[in-house]
C-alpha cells in the first residue's frame, strides 16, 4: 500500500478547505489550520488508519467510530474498528464540520468523552484486578483480604458466588 496515495483524496479535501500540511513521515501526515490539528497515521501490521484530532498537538483525541457517534451522533461507522481515509472525509464534510471550522465546543467534547472512556476503562481494570486478588486471598484461605478486596468492587456488578464467599470470610472472621 502506497501511504501518499491513500491520503491524497483527504490531503486534496483538507488543503482546499485551509488546512496545511504541517509534518509528513512514512506512513504519517500532519495537517493544521490555526484552530485544529488532524494527524492520520497508518498501521502497516494492521492494514488501518488511525486519526487523532484537538485544537493543538498536546490535545490530540483518537477519532474513533465510536466518538464520532457518542460526540457528534453519527453512527454511519459503528461497526467498524476504525474510520477509512473515505469515511474520515464524509464526516469532515457532515457532522464533523466544526472540527473543519476548529470549533472549541466541539474540541471541549471530545476531551470530556475522551476523559469519561478512560475513567471507565480505568474503572474496569481495577474491579478486574481486585477480583483476581480476592480470588488469591481465597485461595489461600485469607479471609481478611478477601473482605478487603471485594470491599473495593462494584459489588452490584459481582457474580452472586462472590456475595456468597463473602457472607462465608465475614463468618470465618467472626
Amino acid at each position: 500500500m502506497n501511504f501518499e496515495d491513500s491520503i491524497y483524496p483527504l490531503t486534496e479535501f483538507l488543503t482546499t478547505n485551509d488546512f496545511l500540511v504541517t509534518k509528513r513521515e512514512q506512513h504519517f501526515i500532519q495537517y493544521s489550520t490555526n484552530s485544529a490539528i488532524i494527524t492520520v497515521a497508518y498501521a502497516s501490521l494492521e492494514f488501518v488508519f488511525y486519526t487523532h484530532i484537538g485544537q493543538d498537538s498536546k490535545s490530540l483525541i483518537e477519532l474513533t467510530p465510536i466518538a464520532v457517534k457518542e460526540v457528534f451522533g453519527d453512527d454511519r461507522f459503528q461497526f467498524q474498528s476504525t474510520l477509512t481515509v473515505d469515511n474520515l472525509i464524509s464526516f469532515l464534510k457532515t457532522a464533523g464540520r466544526s472540527v473543519m471550522l476548529g470549533d472549541k465546543k466541539t474540541f471541549e467534547k471530545l476531551n470530556e468523552f475522551a476523559e469519561h472512556r478512560s475513567k471507565e476503562y480505568t474503572r474496569k481494570i481495577t474491579h478486574k484486578q481486585n477480583i483476581q486478588d480476592a480470588d488469591k486471598a481465597w485461595t489461600v484461605k485469607d479471609y481478611t483480604n478477601f473482605i478487603k478486596y471485594i470491599d473495593r468492587t462494584e459489588k452490584d456488578l459481582l457474580p452472586k458466588s462472590y456475595l456468597k464467599k463473602y457472607k462465608i470470610a465475614l463468618d470465618k472472621l467472626q
